[in-house]
């Protein structure tokens, strides 16, 4: 059910346009959010819920539970049909709104950036930088002290975003130096877009033509000049091919020093000074906008929740401080050409310093424009891009006037003399609190007689630790000694046993032999007995004659002898 009030209402369904992948109730609590983000200029829920409570007129707990359960994972809510937000599911939508009602030039400057939330978080980035601002479209948060390789992490965030922008689109991707990878490079190019990548000055470079590498800090020695070139570059191994183009201006301590693949006639320097914006992007995350860095969250994933209410309420207030800011600019326009000037022969001047940095931030001038509509019950400005020509020419940085470095030198002045003043009242009041001969003979007998107890203690604790040692190595051996007891004791019932096993196991044998031999012999004396009476019986048919008898006589044989026993 959406909100009753009109503003936030419509608030609602414009985050449900701009997130569609979102269920409807994830959408509203999110816009709800978001809503109050804007608002209240702060992410703190104790905020949120206070306000949007007095808002909807509705009990403050009841709201604060609705948001922690949007942050909270599916296995952490009440219920047995929750689902949690999955924030890697919104990174292609938020990206879609941007380049959906787009206006200008079809070309997209990215930036890839690593930020960290004091010893909590580490932040990975991926924005699309407008206006002197950076909008997040996606992003990975880790614990802090997490050990590993980022490599994974910016490849997936590379992907989950590539299939939203066109192929006829022209895309850079920026990083800092410290981000620099030859894999990073590589995946870049994958994606059909262009790496615009700092480098450290101390990686060899060699010029197409030239044989041997040579360190980019050598191709460039003096301020006010650049330098391109096309060629390869290697670090620990990893060869790459493209242009690197350098810029030292006027002021700076090092050059900026960018590699790309595009030639060296479709590339500028002055592009990457695009990426500086995302510094502008962590203050509007933090004390400048939205007070991140007061945050109590410990989990990682609860805070990438956290970020995708952030990043809505940061891409409709930038979009429609961008929309302003671009009629403001149209009107200026407007009113030079209507103005009547003497006419420049020849090409423009070319401005010698940076031109004037803009008033307000398109994140201040879109929450303006929104807080005054809710204010005034009107509806809600529209926001859109429209985009505006990157950068080409960079400027030196201004040197300071003579009455600010006359004011810098009082300050320092007026700070060592109010360090010398500190100095010597203290010296004066060491040198007033300094004791007497015999007061410093007193205070070290007493240190003394303190040390001899300190001591005496300590070697009376050591004692005791020593006794409580040898008594607990006592209850050990002790303790040891009963149970290599048990352990005999019971290896020798286990002998036992086995003894009376193998005697048993013997009877039974003796048994079975004496059994055996029983058999044996009863087997040997029925022979006999059978040989015997068949012997009688034919004594008994031979005596009817004589011949015959004296033939059964002389036929008589000895009996052989029974098998013997085995």
């Amino acid at each position: 059910m959406s909100s009753s009030v009109a503003s936030i209402a419509e608030w609602q369904k414009r985050v449900a346009a701009l997130v569609p992948s979102l269920s409807e109730a994830h959408a509203r609590v999110l816009g709800l959010i978001s809503y109050g983000i804007v608002l209240f200029e702060g992410c703190g829920i104790t905020r949120l819920s206070h306000g949007l409570a007095k808002l909807e007129q509705v009990k403050a707990p009841s709201l604060r539970q609705r948001i922690r359960e949007f942050y909270y994972e599916a296995a952490a809510k009440r219920g047995k049909k929750r689902r949690e937000v999955e924030v890697q599911t919104c990174f292609g939508d938020l990206l879609a709104a941007i380049l959906r009602d787009w206006q200008g030039t079809k070309e997209l400057a990215l930036a890839l950036d690593a930020s960290t939330l004091g010893e909590r978080f580490t932040v990975l980035n991926v924005s699309v930088m407008y206006r002197g601002c950076g909008i997040p479209v996606a992003w990975t948060i880790l614990p802090a002290n997490q050990k590993g390789s980022w490599r994974p992490h910016w490849e997936r965030l590379l992907q989950q975003v590539a299939h939203v922008v066109p192929k006829e689109w022209k895309v850079i991707v920026m990083a800092d130096r410290g981000l620099y990878a030859g894999w990073l490079f590589t995946a870049i190019k994958q994606q059909g877009w262009h790496p615009l990548l700092r480098v450290n000055e101390t990686m060899g470079f060699r010029t197409q033509g030239e044989q041997d590498f040579v360190p980019i800090r050598s191709l460039l020695r003096r301020r006010g000049r650049s330098w391109v070139g096309w060629g390869e570059w290697s670090e620990e191994g990893d060869r790459q091919q493209g242009s690197l183009l350098i810029r030292w201006e006027k002021g700076y301590d090092e050059p900026v020093a960018v590699v790309t693949d595009l030639v060296k006639t479709e590339a500028e320097a002055g592009w990457y000074f695009l990426r500086f914006w995302v510094e502008g992007e962590y203050k509007d995350h933090k004390s400048g906008g939205w007070k991140w860095e007061q945050t109590k969250m410990v989990d990682a994933k609860r805070a990438e929740r956290l970020w995708l209410a952030m990043a809505v309420a940061m891409q409709i207030t930038v979009l429609v401080g961008g929309v302003e800011e671009a009629q403001k600019q149209e009107q200026q326009e407007r009113k030079k050409k209507l103005a009547k000037q003497v006419r420049r022969v020849g090409r423009p001047a070319k401005p010698q310093w940076k031109p004037r940095g803009r008033e307000q931030s398109c994140l201040m001038r879109g929450q303006q424009s929104l807080q005054a509509a809710i204010v005034r019950g009107e509806p809600l400005p529209e926001g859109y891009v429209v985009s505006e020509r990157w950068p080409k020419q960079t400027y030196p940085r201004r040197g300071a006037t003579s009455s600010w470095r006359k004011k810098r030198q009082e300050k320092e002045a007026n700070r060592k003399k109010e360090q010398r003043r500190y100095q010597r009242a203290k010296q004066q009041e060491a040198e007033a609190s300094q004791p007497s001969e015999q007061e410093q003979c007193k205070r070290q007998r007493q240190a003394s007689r303190a040390k001899a107890i300190r001591n005496k203690a300590q070697k009376m604790q050591e004692q005791a630790a020593k006794q409580r040692r040898e008594q607990q190595e006592q209850a050990a051996r002790r303790q040891q000694r009963i149970q290599q007891r048990e352990q005999r004791q019971e290896e020798q019932a286990s002998k036992g046993e086995l003894r009376l096993r193998a005697r048993e196991e013997r009877e039974q044998l003796r048994t079975q032999r004496r059994l055996w031999h029983e058999e044996i012999q009863r087997e040997r004396e029925a022979r006999i007995r059978c040989r015997a009476e068949r012997a009688a019986c034919q004594a008994a048919q031979a005596l009817g004659s004589s011949s015959a008898a004296s033939k059964i006589l002389l036929a008589q044989q000895a009996l052989t002898e029974p098998p013997k026993p085995p």
